[in-house]
């Protein structure tokens, strides 16, 4: 009867995983790969218009972040340097800011080469971050073909295969 004991748990735990695993997928968590970007219009800090569905024809990373959180300041050392050697092959960045109370000050701290626009209702309803930062990956065609949680560290090797 003790023998029964540990398969039975990790049965146990493998159908709680799938089932952890089915719930995330209802609740947006993938719901966004393989679909166009929805032509959302976000502003930057000066106030001037960017839409999303305007970027066809390049490599786009769409990444969701904020001024207090460590992870994303991390990455955009990354996106930097990664911006700056693909940016003349057809990649762009567009640095969506959750938390625009502080923004500016930021800005004025950290030199962004990218796009920075502040996130609004449209745009986190339609992408639905499960938490910052978090990135999609956006083919030539406007397909999203990536979502990432977390430090997006194989950034250059997933656009490398879209360029």
């Amino acid at each position: 009867m003790k023998r029964l004991i540990p398969p039975f748990l990790a049965l146990i735990l493998f159908g709680l995983l799938v089932y952890i695993g089915i719930q995330q997928d209802k609740h947006g968590y993938s719901e966004v790969i393989n679909k166009p970007v929805p032509d959302i219009s976000l502003q930057t800090p000066e106030g001037k218009k960017i839409n999303l569905g305007d970027f066809k024809g390049k490599v786009v990373l769409i990444n969701f972040w904020a001024t207090w959180c460590p992870p994303c300041r991390e990455e955009f050392i990354l996106f930097k340097e990664i911006y700056e050697k693909y940016k003349d092959r057809g990649f762009e960045i567009i640095a969506v800011n959750t938390d625009p109370e502080n923004l500016k000050d930021f800005l004025k701290e950290h030199e962004l080469p990218f796009i920075v626009v502040v996130a609004n209702d449209e745009a986190l309803n339609y992408f639905n971050p499960q938490g910052l930062p978090t990135s999609y990956l956006v083919n030539r065609e406007g397909i999203i073909v990536k979502k990432r949680l977390g430090i997006y560290r194989e950034l250059e090797k997933d656009i490398k295969d879209l360029l």
